[in-house]
């Protein structure tokens, strides 16, 4: 139902009740209709005849005056706060001209308005053109948003691995400079340094392996003599030590400690020429301890044959 039809049908209802309570009304009411429909006038022409200063508000003197020019008799006020009272639709205490069409279109007077057709669905496209940019304008910018927050997530992704990796090397950066810290060096109750001797003795009252690795690290490095027993290819060695030879024998200072001197590779040639009883005399630090064999294995970078 268009807003036409409902203002109209209000209207009728308007009428209907204020007939029923007062049928002098009605009796107003039938011989204003009569007047209206008789007069040969549009809506819009009694309008201009009664809205004389076009305020788009009917007031009862105005209402009095056009009612005497058409009639040629003075309405009594009774009569004109009647019509007023009848006209007044929504009871608010004034007649507009808005309330004048809505009488006319109920009572069945033609308004004098020309009607405007209604708009071909052809009009309409230019506004559906609009709604669906509108609405993919929204979808982009929806889209754009999404792509905005993944690309952020993604780069605290990136920063959090980045960290991760810093940290990772920090701490390896750390640990290999542990590593190359010189290690303190074992001293005897006078200050002086542990010798080979001494070093080794402790490590043989070690029960626990990873008390004797931790100890060898603190090893110094010192001048030795070993008598030689035999020499050996190195089984296992670690940077130019790997693939060299190694050099049984025991301590000149104590010949009751037996030990392996490992030599650098690029020296086997001249090892294998060593011969036993003879000495060989090397700036050498204790690297790892023979388990089965119970001695400590040297090892050695400058070495002389004696």
């Amino acid at each position: 139902m268009s807003v036409k039809e409902v203002l109209k049908a209000k209207m009728e209802q308007h009428i209907q009740e204020m007939v029923a309570t007062n049928p002098m009304i009605g009796q107003l009411n039938t011989q204003f209709t009569s007047w209206l429909l008789g007069s040969g006038l549009t809506g819009t022409e009694i309008i201009k005849m009664i809205d004389t200063n076009m305020d788009a508000t009917i007031q009862p003197v105005e209402l009095s005056t056009a009612l005497q020019e058409t009639t040629g008799t003075q309405p009594p006020g009774w009569v004109i706060n009647g019509l007023m009272s009848v006209l007044d639709m929504d009871k608010d205490g004034n007649v507009t001209v808005a309330d004048l069409h809505t009488y006319f279109e109920a009572i069945g007077l033609p308004s004098g308005i020309e009607e405007m057709p209604e708009p071909e669905e052809d009009e309409f496209e230019e506004l559906n053109q609009e709604i669906e940019e509108e609405a993919r304008r929204q979808a982009e910018e929806l889209i754009r948003q999404q792509e905005a927050e993944q690309q952020r997530l993604l780069e605290e992704q990136q920063a959090r691995e980045a960290a991760e990796r810093e940290a990772e090397e920090q701490a390896k950066r750390e640990e290999e400079a542990v590593k190359a810290k010189p290690q303190p060096i074992i001293l005897e109750e006078d200050g002086t340094t542990v010798g080979h001797a001494r070093f080794i003795e402790i490590l043989e009252g070690m029960k626990l392996s990873s008390e004797r690795r931790q100890f060898i690290t603190q090893s110094p490095t010192q001048s030795c003599q070993i008598q030689i027993s035999s020499v050996e290819k190195t089984l296992v060695g670690q940077g130019p030590l790997k693939n060299g030879m190694t050099i049984i024998g025991t301590l000149s200072e104590d010949s009751n400690i037996e030990v392996e001197l490992q030599l650098p590779a690029e020296a086997n040639e001249q090892a294998m020429m060593f011969q036993s009883n003879h000495r060989i005399e090397a700036d050498a630090q204790i690297c790892d301890w023979n388990v089965g064999r119970k001695r400590a294995i040297f090892s050695a970078t400058e070495f002389r044959y004696l």
